[in-house]
């Protein structure tokens, strides 16, 4: 039986059109003697998280689902354009036992057993360190514009003794809500942004759920 394999392609809206990936990763699979069962792309503006992203949750989708073993992809930028997210995309599909074809680098990221080969393991090394100093940076960017908003005589945060309806505070949480799109966990928003732990607990839960769209912050 052949390998089944999906192809997924991805440009951001500043970019040409995305069909030379999947032509390039069509020539992969003949080559490899590999079936496409799925051909997934999707054109979308950096901004954008993993979690906006149709074409990444209907990847994972499929993953999940048990429709292929690899996935194809011209390089692994196309995977995400943060680094975080991409660590997170490429965990999920592991998770599933999906490989991830790799053509710029010529590999894949899991071999034969299911387990991670030693290049693979030095780039998700690798980027789980460039995740934690992107973290860092936009900890500290926070830090410092909330920092600055309070000397300028900005309130930070929820007022004691206060009670918002549930389409009020939505409102006025963007920036909890771009926090935990980026990858931030409930305890980092809570200390980045000064709420309460049961209201970014409940925000998060919005998310999962597909309620909230709100823009992230800027």
């Amino acid at each position: 039986m052949m390998t089944q394999v999906a192809i997924f392609g991805r440009t951001s809206t500043q970019e040409q059109d995305y069909q030379r990936q999947v032509v390039d990763m069509q020539k992969v699979a003949d080559h490899f003697r590999y079936e496409v069962v799925s051909v997934i792309t999707e054109k979308i503006s950096g901004a954008k998280s993993n979690m906006e992203r149709l074409g990444v949750q209907t990847l994972l989708s499929e993953a999940k689902a048990g429709k292929f073993e690899k996935v194809l992809v011209t390089e692994v930028s196309r995977l995400g354009r943060s680094t975080l997210e991409t660590l997170k995309l490429v965990d999920e599909l592991h998770s599933y036992g999906v490989s991830i074809y790799l053509h710029d680098l010529k590999s894949e990221t899991l071999n034969d057993e299911g387990e991670m080969n030693m290049q693979t393991e030095m780039m998700v090394h690798m980027l789980s360190l460039f995740a934690k100093n992107e973290r860092r940076t936009t900890i500290e960017r926070i830090r410092s514009g909330m920092q600055q908003a309070k000397l300028s005589g900005v309130h930070c945060g929820r007022y004691k003794g206060t009670s918002e309806a549930t389409s009020t505070f939505l409102s006025k949480y963007p920036k909890v809500i771009g926090g935990l799109k980026k990858g931030f966990s409930v305890r980092e928003c809570v200390k980045l942004y000064g709420v309460s732990l049961g209201t970014v607990a409940k925000i998060r839960g919005l998310i999962k759920n597909k309620l909230v769209v709100e823009k992230e912050a800027a």
